[in-house]
């Protein structure tokens, strides 16, 4: 990166989830500034019920106004390392605890806007667990086969990123 001298940060909003920091600095002389939303990460899990049958789940996003069908996710808490957040999430969202998870891959979302984190894991050896929803969740769970999804990702009807990168590693044999 250039030369980059921070002049001073401002917290702008410091939320449940998230907060906003506003850096301003100088590069190369020239001012600048940077909106940054910070956020602790987020898990997302490929739960594999059978070999060829895996766990989605479809529900209400009220950032986009859209039920979006995705891979059970969700964010870290404070201090929560992301496979125990995995663990948490696979039971919350779907009922069931998993006996193997596989880390296959960890990304950033949005990394011009935010420094949040997603880890994706491979879940299997499903047995059902106490269903323990978030309360604000509205969640169908939905089982199909990983070429169901590829094609549902084709058809432009999955359109969570989190769950299009975790189909398409599942499909590629990860």
């Amino acid at each position: 990166m250039a030369r980059f001298k921070l002049n001073k940060k401002t917290l702008i909003y410091n939320g449940r989830i998230v907060k906003l920091v506003v850096s301003d600095g100088t590069i190369r002389g020239r001012k600048v500034r940077w909106e940054v939303v910070h956020h602790t990460g987020s898990v997302g899990v490929v739960p594999f019920l059978t070999k060829d049958k895996i766990v989605l789940v479809e529900q209400f996003r009220y950032p986009v106004g859209e039920r979006l069908l995705e891979i059970p996710a969700g964010t870290l808490h404070k201090g929560e390392a992301p496979l125990a957040a995995a663990r948490r999430e696979v039971q919350e969202e779907i009922g069931y605890a998993a006996r193997n998870f596989k880390k296959l891959y960890t990304f950033y979302p949005s990394p011009g806007v935010t420094d949040e984190f997603v880890v994706i894991y491979k879940a299997t050896g499903l047995r059902p667990a106490r269903l323990e929803p978030d309360f604000d969740e509205d969640i169908k769970v939905r089982i199909m086969r990983p070429s169901e999804a590829l094609g549902y990702i084709k058809e432009g009807r999955i359109k969570d990123a989190k769950t299009i990168i975790a189909i398409l590693l599942v499909a590629g044999g990860r």
